[in-house]
């Protein structure tokens, strides 16, 4: 029996599916999430919270390259080859390495393993680079969820803890101060947390909003909560009106709600607002509705990661990185090709313009 904190929030999924149920049409999962869902929801049931890294993930922001014929690891091979160190070869996967739903088992010979070993650790090394304030040289891939853990300069390591620390940089180096905003963050399908725990383990003060479906919300409220037993929380209820629990979610620093819900809050919400790789899965329509919210929502910045084309052929969507209804109040800081990632971009907007009417 696994431990009662690890167990499958079945009763948390429950109430957010019910609620999410009686949501505005537009706020509700689009086919390619709900086909998704349903393969995580089976996956959390077979499985368990306990072993959600090696699950549920691989359907979120986890890939395994292990040979240049993947685009991102074709990026981190050039880059070898132009400064050439051998000490990422010393990396090693962590033993009993495994990924569910999988045609066949990625790490059954010696090869692929030493390949992904070889690739996050050359990623690091990257992150290392790029993060100048040494935010996250001494972090961790937390244990909660056993990861595909990699060995490496004493530390563990993994695809997760790498790219949230490329995305917080890019981000800080973006904000005025190099610091997220007083008034805190937002994320738009914020996934199991990994980038809410980046944010959170850097800047401790930091108050942190993650809005996403069931269940991803669930496994991330649980999640959350388990490495930060000691900080105020807004755990997700279904409330009728936003007064009703205003006292206790301006008094979190963690906040859970779900899309729907997000509408309920008094805008603008934070100063900063995120979205990863969850835009470019939705219909046009729902696209142009999340990002009214997110320009209501956010005083400040918006940063955004998708793909430069998208194809979802759930919706019958493809869409492409200038396709996107930018609001045209919104400034660009940067727009460009993520610099592993090659087929995503990476964007941040300043939302409150100095000459912004709205700014306060």
């Amino acid at each position: 029996m696994p431990e009662p904190e690890l167990a499958f929030p079945i009763d948390r999924i429950d109430e957010m599916v019910a609620e999410m149920a009686s949501a505005p049409e537009i706020t509700r999962a689009a086919r390619y999430w709900d086909h998704l869902n349903e393969l995580n929801l089976r996956q959390l049931e077979g499985r368990g919270f306990g072993e959600f890294k090696r699950t549920i993930n691989g359907n979120y922001f986890q890939w395994l390259p292990t040979s240049p014929r993947d685009p991102q690891f074709r990026r981190l091979v050039l880059r070898a080859l132009r400064h050439p160190d051998p000490c990422p070869f010393s990396a090693r996967l962590d033993a009993g390495a495994y990924v569910e739903n999988r045609v066949s088992d990625p790490f059954a010979s010696p090869l692929p393993r030493r390949a992904y070993a070889w690739f996050v650790a050359a990623l690091w090394d990257y992150v290392c680079l790029r993060d100048h304030r040494g935010l996250t040289r001494t972090l961790d891939e937390p244990d909660l969820g056993n990861p595909l853990a990699v060995r490496y300069r004493g530390r563990r390591l993994s695809q997760d803890l790498c790219n949230s620390a490329l995305e917080m940089t890019a981000i800080l180096d973006g904000l005025p101060g190099g610091r997220p905003p007083q008034s805190g963050i937002l994320e738009l399908g914020g996934g199991y947390g990994r980038l809410a725990w980046m944010f959170l383990e850097c800047f401790p003060s930091v108050r942190y909003v993650l809005v996403d479906l069931p269940p991803a919300l669930a496994v991330a409220e649980r999640y959350l909560s388990l490495l930060y037993p000691s900080r105020p929380r807004f755990a997700f209820r279904r409330f009728a009106s936003f007064e009703d629990v205003r006292d206790e979610f301006e008094a979190a620093q963690i906040a859970f709600l779900t899309p729907n819900q997000l509408a309920s809050i008094p805008a603008p919400s934070a100063g900063l607002c995120i979205n990863v790789s969850s835009l470019h899965e939705m219909p046009p329509a729902q696209i142009a509705h999340y990002l009214g919210l997110i320009d209501a929502h956010t005083d400040g910045h918006f940063y955004s990661k998708q793909s430069i084309r998208s194809v979802n052929p759930h919706d019958g969507v493809v869409i492409h990185h200038d396709e996107y209804p930018i609001p045209p109040a919104w400034r660009v800081v940067f727009d460009r090709p993520h610099p592993v990632q090659t087929t995503f971009f990476e964007a941040l907007y300043a939302t409150r313009p100095a000459e912004d009417p709205r700014r306060g």
